[in-house]
């Protein structure tokens, strides 16, 4: 009886979940720029540019498996950056995406070029909803949550253990194709 009832649910939500079989490619971009002045010193300005990389496939139930690399540029352009690398899976269903991503590789490089912080631990949950443009491509908005901790930082070719963490909740302009 027990199974009986497991496969009625089962095929029932398998129903329910209108995505087709697809390859998904989902770029994602935000940008941000923050002044801060102290008392005594001079204004501080900060840039910054996300650029996330989704691809994996979509079977017919709506289960996505696929990857991530994203690219955080500081002061667009300029040799200072952080990258991220990992597996994903989620759910996808009719523009809608939700996403968790396991960092199996990551880097922070310092702004003036003389190290960089390695030996990441971390993931990422991206949240997204895309209206259709056309059958096979969609925008709008995704909100994506992350936390990243560091432990060896490298500095001139030396190598040191640290505890470096942090999160943050970001805004991105999402972009879907389907393939």
């Amino acid at each position: 009886m027990l199974k009986k009832i497991s496969l009625i649910i089962l095929t029932s939500l398998m129903g329910v979940a209108s995505a087709h079989a697809n390859i998904l490619f989902s770029p994602s971009i935000t940008y941000m720029e923050q002044s801060q002045q102290l008392a005594a010193n001079p204004e501080n300005n900060a840039k910054l540019t996300i650029i996330d990389l989704k691809l994996g496939y979509v079977f017919d139930f709506g289960l996505y498996v696929g990857g991530l690399y994203s690219i955080q540029d500081h002061d667009f352009l300029s040799d200072s950056s952080d990258s991220y690398l990992g597996p994903s899976v989620g759910y996808y269903n009719s523009g809608f995406l939700a996403v968790g991503t396991y960092y199996i590789f990551g880097e922070k490089d310092f702004t003036d070029g003389s190290g960089k912080m390695t030996g990441v631990n971390g993931y990422q949950i991206d949240v997204a909803y895309a209206i259709p443009v056309t059958d096979k491509f969609r925008i709008g908005p995704q909100l994506t949550y992350q936390s990243v901790k560091y432990d060896t930082l490298e500095v001139n070719g030396f190598d040191s253990t640290i505890d470096y963490e942090f999160s943050s909740i970001t805004p991105y302009f999402n972009l879907m194709f389907l393939f």
